[in-house]
C-alpha cells in the first residue's frame, strides 16, 4: 500500500479537516496522500440536479411545509440506489485511479447517511474491474447509525474491496445556528481536543491496514449482528427526533432583504445550486435542501434564516475562525505574563 486517494465533500470545513487529519497520518508512515474535494472535481449542483437524490426528512419536508406549489422531483434512497447507472462523465476513473491502492470517501453524516451530493457522486461511478481497496470516513455531531453499512453496501457494488471505517465528532456545528452565543475559543480549545483524540484513532486504524497487506483476500465483516440489532430501535429513535426538531426549528427559508448585501455567496456557494434570484434580486430557495448550513453560515451580514429559531442567532463562521481565537488567546496570556 502506497499511494492513497482521500474523496470528499465537506459542508462548512469540518471534514475537509478531517480528511487533512487522515491524510498526515498516510504521510507520516511515508504513503503518498493526495485530497480531492468533490466541489473542484465536478460540477456538483448540475451532478445532483440530473438525478437529485434526498433522504427522507428533505421529502417529508416537501409533504409537510411546501416552499412551493412545484416540489422539486426528488428521488428516494431505494430509487435513486435502483436507477444507478455509470456517468459517461467519471467513466475515465476506472482507469486513473488505478495508480491508487486506497481510495477513502468522506462526508457529513446526514440522517445516517452521507450528503445527498456525495450519494450521487458515488452512484455515478463506473464499476471498478479491479478491486481497489477503499474505505470510508465521517464526521457527525454525536452518532452516525449505520452510515458505515451503507457506504459499504455502495462502494462494494461498485467494485471496490471495502476494507473498514473511520469517524469523529468534532464541533457540534448543526446547533450552532440555533444558539444565542457562541464561544469561538472554547470550541476552538475542543477543536483541538477533538483533533488529537482523532489522530489517535487515525493510527490504530492505520495499524490495522497494514495488517491486511499480508492477506489480499480479506473481506470485511462490517458491523456485528448485536450492533445490527442495537441500532435498529436506536435509528428510529434518533430519526423521528431528528425529523420533529428539524421541521419545528430548522426548515424553511427566510432573508432579512435589510442586511441582504447582495453579494450572491449564498447562491454561488450552495452545493445543490437550489438558491436562485427573486424578482427584485434577493437570493430565495422555493425547495427544501439537505440542510448543510453552508449558506447561514457563510452569509456575511447574518441576512439569511431558515426559521425563527435560526433568526439573529449565532453562525459557524468556519475552523479557521475557531483556531485563531485559540492563537490569540495565547498571544494575549503572554503579554499579560511579560507586563
Amino acid at each position: 500500500m502506497k499511494n492513497i486517494l482521500l474523496v470528499y465533500f465537506s459542508g462548512t470545513g469540518i471534514t475537509s479537516h478531517y480528511a487533512s487529519l487522515i491524510c498526515a497520518g498516510f504521510e507520516k508512515r511515508g504513503y503518498s496522500c493526495d485530497l480531492l474535494d468533490l466541489e473542484e472535481l465536478t460540477d456538483l449542483p448540475n451532478l445532483w440536479q440530473k438525478k437529485p437524490v434526498a433522504l427522507n426528512y428533505t421529502i417529508n419536508a416537501e409533504v409537510k411545509r411546501p416552499l412551493s406549489k412545484y416540489p422539486w422531483p426528488y428521488h428516494d434512497l431505494k430509487r435513486a440506489i435502483r436507477s444507478a447507472w455509470e456517468n459517461p462523465l467519471f467513466s475515465s476513473f476506472s482507469e486513473d485511479w488505478n495508480k491508487y491502492d486506497l481510495i477513502g470517501f468522506g462526508s457529513p453524516v446526514y440522517a445516517f447517511r452521507p450528503a445527498p451530493v456525495m450519494i450521487r457522486f458515488l452512484l455515478d461511478l463506473p464499476i471498478f474491474n479491479r478491486p481497489i481497496r477503499s474505505f470510508s470516513f465521517a464526521t457527525h455531531d454525536g452518532a452516525q447509525g449505520d452510515y458505515e453499512a451503507f457506504m459499504q453496501e455502495v462502494l462494494s457494488r461498485k467494485g471496490f474491496n471495502y476494507v473498514g471505517h473511520l469517524d469523529q465528532s468534532f464541533i457540534y456545528s448543526a446547533s450552532v445556528v440555533m444558539r444565542k452565543d457562541f464561544n469561538h475559543l472554547s470550541a476552538g480549545r475542543l477543536l483541538q481536543k477533538k483533533s488529537r483524540q482523532a489522530a489517535v484513532k487515525i493510527n490504530i486504524f492505520l495499524d490495522y491496514l497494514s495488517s491486511l497487506d499480508s492477506d489480499h483476500s480479506y473481506i470485511y465483516p462490517g458491523p456485528g449482528t448485536v450492533s445490527k440489532l442495537v441500532g435498529i430501535p436506536y435509528r428510529l429513535v434518533y430519526s423521528y427526533g431528528i425529523d420533529l426538531i428539524l421541521n419545528h426549528f430548522l426548515f424553511g427559508y427566510g432573508i432579512d432583504k435589510d442586511n441582504c448585501i447582495l453579494c450572491m455567496t449564498c447562491v454561488n456557494q450552495c452545493p445543490q445550486g437550489l438558491i436562485e434570484i427573486d424578482d427584485d434580486g434577493y437570493p430565495i430557495r422555493f425547495y427544501h435542501c439537505m440542510y448543510c448550513l453552508r449558506c447561514l453560515n457563510w452569509c456575511p451580514t447574518n441576512a439569511l434564516y431558515f426559521s425563527a429559531a435560526t433568526k439573529d442567532k449565532a453562525r459557524f463562521s468556519g475552523l479557521e475562525v475557531l483556531e485563531e481565537a485559540v492563537k490569540q488567546h495565547h498571544l494575549d496570556y503572554k503579554a499579560q505574563r511579560n507586563q
